[in-house]
């Protein structure tokens, strides 16, 4: 590894890490703060989340632990082999992608469920948290990155 590979590794960690960070501080602030208040947007609704999406296996914690782990290790084994080749953005939305799965499975290893508490007022759509945002979006760049960044690979 050279230390331009090294540069992005440690950016990647410490953007992984503070928004992370930022991920626990909105949901303590939130939760412990503004339960069953409307914002303009949105109500902070606290729920505990004991499945996936949709609480899709509400009674397979430890299934949901271990698919967590692998899609993490997965994640970054792509970062890791490909990072040379990651611009800022790509850093960046990598970053976020992982922390959202890092959040998340914290969260259930720690407490035996996911902590979700955004409610969106403007339409119904399922309760969610910090980490999912992160996971969503990271996840669709990084997909779009893979499927539609051809330029590196003809260099």
């Amino acid at each position: 590894m050279n230390s331009n590979e090294n540069k992005k590794i440690s950016c990647f960690i410490i953007i992984a890490f503070i928004l992370s960070l930022f991920s626990f501080f909105v949901r303590t602030v939130l939760v412990n703060n503004f339960n069953n208040t409307d914002m303009i947007l949105f109500k902070v609704d606290f729920i505990k989340n004991y499945g996936a999406a949709f609480s899709l296996f509400h009674t397979h914690t430890s299934f949901l632990i271990c698919v967590s782990v692998l899609i993490l290790v997965a994640t970054l084994y792509y970062i890791f082999r490909s990072i040379k080749d990651f611009s800022n953005f790509d850093l960046f939305f990598s970053a976020m992608l992982c922390a959202g799965i890092i959040c998340n499975l914290i969260e259930r290893i720690v407490d035996g469920y996911v902590t979700d508490y955004i409610r969106l007022t403007f339409v119904a759509f399922p309760i969610f948290n910090t980490s999912d945002i992160y996971i969503s979006i990271g996840a669709f760049i990084l997909i779009c990155n893979i499927l539609f960044n051809n330029e590196r690979k003809k260099d």
